[in-house]
């Protein structure tokens, strides 16, 4: 049977010169010839031993078959050196050793010094991961001795392979995708006894149209526990929105840990998890806490076979939440009017915001929901407010409220009127999630519609009416029609015309015009006006108009308009005065008098 180690293959150089020991001495004890068969190895077992943080033990058991009918004395003094990359870590030596007649049992322990860990681990690392572990023996009996050649195996480790990795890796908040990590890279410096460099970088896209900020990252290396690195970023990190950001940390093992490392690998059975962990920082109380960013984050699980001369193998495990940060979900955000008794129009948006946190979380008492919260109208702003709210644990139902003045409203119809009657509404909500730690927006998308309005719709340009003073038929008023003039901030021009016939022999004037418009019983135009108009016998004449609009009404009547959902009454009415052969009659303008409804949908519900 072949020795399994380097332990076994030394002690079957050893036990070669046993043989000849054996030889020599057998000669000079006793008389004729002695014939010498070669002992052989039957088997060999090595394992590790008792492991704390200064040494390591090697415990190597060797059963030997010595076919001779003598015995070997024991009078062998044995020494071994043990070395990784030239870095001599280890040493043992046993005296007395001898063999028995058949199989006898040779135990061997040798021990590595845990200090020499972190010089071995600089050459590892330098050496491009690769280790030569020999040893090398040495044995002596009385009045001889002699070194053994040294006996090697190697082995290798590629740690930071598992960082280097294009497989997009995401952190979302509410289901939306805040930042992805799109490609991470590690590289190994140039390492010394005392420390051991890695550089860190992570390419990371914000695909929405908010910055991502952190006020500051750190980073930590843990291998089985026990911490070899930790350190954090200068300053804040800042993502801009679409953007793509590389974020370099360079960090540095501390090799005076390594120590406790070792030991806690031997004692794994040779496995260790090694965690490189990316955080968030934050004060609270005025401690630093950490909160874990987990889609930055590696772990990585290695075993090697130190001593059987085995593959490492290496691979990428799932990091636990644990205690990291869980975003809250926005459920939903609706809003609604309101109409005080006194003051300006509100909109009320109410936002349901559940949090998953405990209160205990290190970033409980920093945790705020944060929304920008627009609305605009042909490019009219209505609204636009910032509101931040604390958020605590559990279901949060989150309102606030912004005032939209008479002049908003007067902007926004003066924009309608001279849009044909038609508005675009952007409303925009802007949510983010701030932890403290860090910005995080939720990028909701606008909501856009379009709602139109025909206030002058049910003018009928193709009628005819009858103009008759004492019951008596004199003319008559047709071609009536209406459409907006250029609306300005205080008024809005309704231009009219209407086209007045004389049947008589006699001419007729038209002496006064007066009109009245409301909206939901708000008075926007109420006007009698003097006219010189002559109407000459047997002639048509074009008689045209303007009717004016108080804008500054219009404030007035929005709140009657949203307590109403949006939906008003258009009254309108107008009337001309003739007078024929001293004989004076209004005449109401059935084409010019009507009532039409009229809807809007500022607030999201699209309506014609």
């Amino acid at each position: 049977m072949r020795p399994n180690s380097l332990l076994g293959k030394i002690l079957v150089a050893i036990v070669s010169l046993l043989v000849v020991a054996a030889g020599g001495i057998g000669v000079a004890l006793a008389s004729g010839v002695v014939t010498v068969q070669q002992p052989t190895v039957e088997s060999t077992s090595t394992e590790w031993g008792t492991v704390n943080e200064d040494r390591t033990e090697i415990r190597t058991e060797v059963v030997v078959d010595n076919p001779n009918s003598f015995r070997v004395p024991g009078v062998v003094d044995m020494g071994y050196e043990i070395g990784m990359n030239d870095v001599v870590v280890g040493e043992g030596t046993k005296s007395g050793v001898g063999l028995g007649t058949g199989r006898s049992t040779v135990s061997l322990s040798p021990t590595i010094d845990n200090d020499k860990i972190p010089a071995w681990w600089a050459t590892h690392v330098n050496n491009g991961e690769q280790t030569t572990l020999s040893v090398t023996p040495s044995v002596g009996v009385p009045f001889y001795s002699t070194s053994l050649p040294a006996q090697e195996q190697s082995f290798s480790t590629d740690l930071l392979s598992a960082f280097d990795s294009s497989e997009p890796r995401s952190l979302t908040v509410d289901g939306r995708t805040i930042l992805t990590a799109t490609k991470t890279e590690a590289s190994w410096g140039e390492a010394t006894e005392e420390k051991t460099p890695i550089a860190f970088d992570a390419t990371v896209e914000n695909p929405g149209s908010g910055t991502v900020e952190f006020s500051k990252l750190g980073y930590s290396i843990t291998m089985n526990d026990v911490e070899v690195a930790n350190g954090t970023t200068d300053g804040t990190v800042t993502i801009g929105p679409e953007s793509t950001e590389t974020i370099e940390i360079d960090s540095a093992m501390d090799n005076g840990k390594l120590p406790a490392w070792w030991a806690s690998h031997v004692d794994n059975d040779e496995t260790t998890t090694m965690d490189v962990q990316f955080y968030a920082l934050m004060q609270d109380d005025g401690e630093t806490e950490r909160v874990p960013l987990s889609f930055l984050s590696k772990r990585v699980v290695f075993t090697t076979d130190v001593l059987g001369g085995g593959e490492t193998q290496t691979k990428v495990v799932e990091t636990p939440n644990g205690s990291a940060f869980q975003a809250p979900t926005v459920g939903s955000v609706t809003s609604e009017w309101v109409v005080p008794d006194q003051g300006d129009t509100r909109v009320r948006t109410t936002a349901v915001v559940d949090n998953p946190n405990d209160a205990d979380a290190a970033f409980a008492d920093d945790l705020s929901f944060r929304t920008n919260y627009s609305v605009q109208m042909n490019d009219v702003s209505l609204v636009d407010t910032t509101v931040s709210k604390a958020i605590a644990p559990g279901h949060n139902e989150l309102s606030f409220s912004a005032a939209i003045t008479g002049r908003e409203v007067q902007s926004w119809w003066v924009s309608h009127v001279n849009n044909d009657e038609v508005s675009q509404r952007v409303v925009e909500r802007e949510v983010t999630i701030d932890t403290g730690f860090a910005r995080l927006p939720l990028n909701r998308p606008a909501e856009r519609g379009q709602f139109t309005t025909d206030m002058l719709a049910p003018i009928d340009e193709s009628s005819t009416q009858e103009i008759s003073l004492a019951g008596r038929r004199v003319g008559s008023v047709s071609d009536m029609g209406a459409e907006w003039g250029e609306a300005t901030m205080p008024e809005t021009p309704i231009e009219t015309s209407a086209t007045v016939t004389n049947d008589r022999g006699d001419s007729f004037d038209i002496t006064e015009v007066g009109y009245t418009v409301k909206m939901n019983d708000v008075v926007l135009a109420d006007e009698s006006k003097d006219k010189s108009v002559t109407v000459s016998a047997h002639s048509s004449k074009t008689v045209e108009d303007t009717i004016v609009l108080d804008n500054t009404k219009l404030g007035d009547w929005w709140k009657t308009h949203v307590q109403n959902d949006e939906r008003s009454t258009l009254s309108v009415s107008y009337y001309v005065v003739v007078e024929y052969r001293g004989q004076t009659q209004r005449i109401e303008l059935d084409s010019l008098n009507y009532e039409k409804q009229v809807e809007t949908d500022v607030l999201g519900q699209d309506s014609n």
